[in-house]
């Protein structure tokens, strides 16, 4: 077949990524290609071959007059029409769900509103707000970043089929062979794709996700790497990735390590001390002592019972009574009209109320003993004499 001939194209490039679109014209050494991201320019040297397909745009075209005019079924295309990266189809059909049902609230989501008692409210204003401006209006990107979002949108599908059909199958031999698919993969520009679509799976996904990463020395890289020994929830896939930061031996993770110290979260703090603890990174001693501890105004239930325990300790008498003519026994007043335990509580309820209380964090702790070797539980002032008198 030959390349003027083509409605819908694949074309496979020589970096190992994909374009997929419709071939407009080919002018000046390059191929003109419109794709979702609009029309983009590829030399025609970096062009390996050319495959027919159909398009998102045909596909799209085929399941819009297949799809009922419901507020369920307009958003469910729209969900479809996000996996494939046509974003004005997806706010097309999610503005048309929302006409023929007003308070759909799958519709509502898509679109980035929020549940507020009974208001939804558009989450994504204050993000919109702090976009550049040229970036809001879809201005500023030039033909080289149009290039570089069609391969990565192609990647995104391609990974996204990887993960549901292999990676999250039960059978290992399936698992197996979707991890071989994804560590072939050799483009430096699959890295925002896989960051994005397997950080979303399973904890298998995700620790092949970390492995693949390991596989790539560019910035973005180690940039998701050392994010996800921050916010990942499990602790083996944020332990593998530090340890690959940690290989990296970047100073620009640590500082971002240290600047997590002051994020003003309490988790983000805790994992960012464990961090700089295995990357044994003496420049922070100073900033993990100052977060030893911190006092925290929190909500505490004070429970009513407790209150109680104390009465015994007035009304002393003990209770006695004899057993037959020869013994008597007797046992100290205890309370038994409130029982926590019972099924009738009493009408007292537990209060709650703000405490000013000392948070200790023992991960910073442990930073603090790894990086210097010395331990002083959380005596701060103790740790600052030590660090001023023998600070390397």
């Amino acid at each position: 077949m030959g390349v003027g001939d083509a409605v819908a194209d694949v074309f496979r490039l020589q970096s190992g990524g994909t374009i997929s679109g419709q071939l407009l014209r080919t002018e000046n050494g390059n191929y003109e290609i419109r794709a979702v991201v609009g029309v983009v320019r590829v030399p025609v040297d970096a062009v390996e071959s050319i495959e027919e397909a159909t398009t998102p745009f045909e596909e799209y075209k085929t399941r819009a007059e297949q799809t009922a005019d419901t507020a369920e079924a307009q958003t469910l295309l729209a969900e479809w029409c996000e996996e494939q990266d046509l974003r004005a189809e997806q706010q097309r059909h999610l503005g048309r769900a929302l006409e023929l049902q007003p308070d759909y609230a799958p519709a509502r989501r898509g679109l980035g509103y929020v549940r507020v008692g009974d208001w939804w409210v558009n989450g994504r204003r204050t993000m919109r707000r702090e976009q550049p401006p040229e970036k809001a209006a879809g201005g500023g990107v030039n033909d080289e970043e149009r290039v570089a979002r069609a391969i990565q949108g192609q990647w995104n599908l391609r990974i996204r089929a990887i993960r549901r059909a292999l990676l999250e199958s039960r059978d290992d031999r399936r698992f197996r062979e979707g991890r071989g698919k994804i560590l072939e993969i050799k483009d430096p520009l699959v890295i925002l794709p896989l960051s994005e679509v397997l950080s979303q799976g399973s904890v298998a996904c995700r620790l092949t996700l970390v492995e693949a990463l390991s596989g790539f020395g560019e910035d973005e890289a180690t940039m998701n790497l050392a994010i996800l020994a921050l916010i990942d929830a499990s602790e083996d896939v944020r332990e593998k990735a530090l340890v690959e930061v940690d290989r990296r031996e970047d100073p620009r993770a640590i500082a971002q390590y240290r600047s997590a110290l002051s994020a003003g979260n309490d988790v983000i703090l805790r994992r960012a001390a464990y961090a700089l603890g295995k990357l044994k990174a003496q420049e922070a001693v100073p900033e993990l002592i100052n977060m030893l501890t911190a006092r925290r105004t929190k909500w505490i239930e004070v429970p009513v019972h407790r209150y109680f325990r104390r009465w015994p300790r007035v009304f002393t008498g003990t209770t006695t009574v004899g057993i037959g003519s020869k013994m008597r026994v007797g046992c100290a007043p205890r309370v038994g009209v409130w029982n926590p335990r019972c099924r009738i509580v009493p009408d007292v309820k537990n209060e709650w109320r703000l405490r000013s209380v000392t948070v200790y964090r023992t991960e910073v702790l442990e930073a603090l003993k790894r990086i210097t070797r010395q331990n002083f539980g959380f005596e701060r002032d103790q740790w600052l004499r030590w660090y001023e008198e023998f600070q390397p």
